[in-house]
């Protein structure tokens, strides 16, 4: 039987883990914990995001899109998912969420811990569709190196019937296995894992609001289906160390032949009208290691080679 989720061994205040959770933590790259905020920091957040779900707040620049299905298609499954949403409501910039979200990442990472990027998801209520098995850092760039965690948290009361968090034990140690697209359409943004794991080890992770979960970006993860008569509402804070060049030749095929509506309209503001806001963004938000990788990304698209 895998380990019990923290939440169920030891309690947790919303800024400081105890020596058992950082073992948990590291042995088996998730943890889940009972409140990390404020019951009114979860409602505010709430309504923020509900709002800017309404806007679709960044659809132009790629930042709102279908996380789970071709946006081409209008029969396909639908995750909706802002990127960046800070971008777009200065509030969240300055939660107590993210406060104690930076100081549990300095105990696990270190002290060079620091903010990373944040996302938000809706799984709309009834087919909300589930979240393809997969590893977060089966979407990065292969030719570096990554130390960093998601604080995934509820917006209101997370199970088995609405798509709580799923992990399997352990399974960050194994290095990044083998990813695709769903039903090999590389129009959708989502990968899945399709082999290496055994889906009977998976651990399921509900909450209350305000509830959170810790992964590594190596460790595999999924959601279920929102099967409830409620939309569920996830807010996601991601902190890392600076990424190393790789140690070692990595390849993500799955990655290659991606081409998304979403990559389009973020290209396509790039090149265009955001493409100083994008640059301000970036000195404004990250260290001179990400600026300088930024730069070149930014350098290759404009001009190629």
């Amino acid at each position: 039987m895998p380990p019990l989720p923290a939440s169920e061994s030891a309690q947790t205040s919303c800024s400081h883990l105890s020596e058992e959770q950082i073992n948990f933590f590291k042995e088996n790259g998730y943890l889940s914990l009972p409140r990390i905020t404020s019951d009114e920091e979860v409602a505010e957040l709430r309504q923020i995001l509900e709002s800017l779900f309404q806007k679709k707040a960044g659809i132009d620049q790629g930042a709102y899109f279908n996380f789970a299905g071709a946006e081409e298609d209008e029969d396909a499954p639908n995750i909706p998912q802002i990127i960046a949403p800070q971008n777009f409501a200065g509030k969240l910039t300055k939660t107590e969420f993210r406060r104690n979200a930076a100081e549990l990442a300095r105990q696990i990472l270190g002290p060079e811990a620091k903010f990373h990027i944040d996302h938000t998801l809706c799984k709309p209520a009834v087919d909300g569709a589930a979240t393809p098995w997969h590893q977060d850092e089966a979407f990065k760039d292969p030719k570096y190196d990554y130390s960093e965690i998601s604080f995934w948290m509820a917006l209101q009361p997370v199970n088995e019937v609405n798509g709580c968090m799923e992990f399997i034990p352990g399974s960050h140690q194994v290095g990044v296995l083998p990813h695709r697209s769903p039903n090999d359409d590389p129009r959708i943004h989502a990968i899945e894992c399709f082999e290496g794991f055994d889906h009977a080890d998976a651990v399921a992770c509900p909450l209350p609001a305000g509830g959170c979960t810790l992964h590594t970006g190596r460790t595999l993860h999924g959601a279920g289906p929102n099967r409830s008569n409620a939309p569920r509402y996830a807010y996601v804070l991601i902190f890392h160390v600076p990424p190393q060049p790789a140690q070692g030749q990595k390849n993500f095929p799955w990655l290659q032949d991606k081409k998304t509506a979403r990559m389009e309209r973020r290209k396509s503001w790039e090149e265009g009208a955001g493409k100083y806001v994008t640059i301000w963004r970036v000195i404004k938000s990250k260290g001179p290691a990400d600026y300088k990788r930024f730069c070149l990304k930014l350098k290759k698209r404009l001009f190629g080679g």
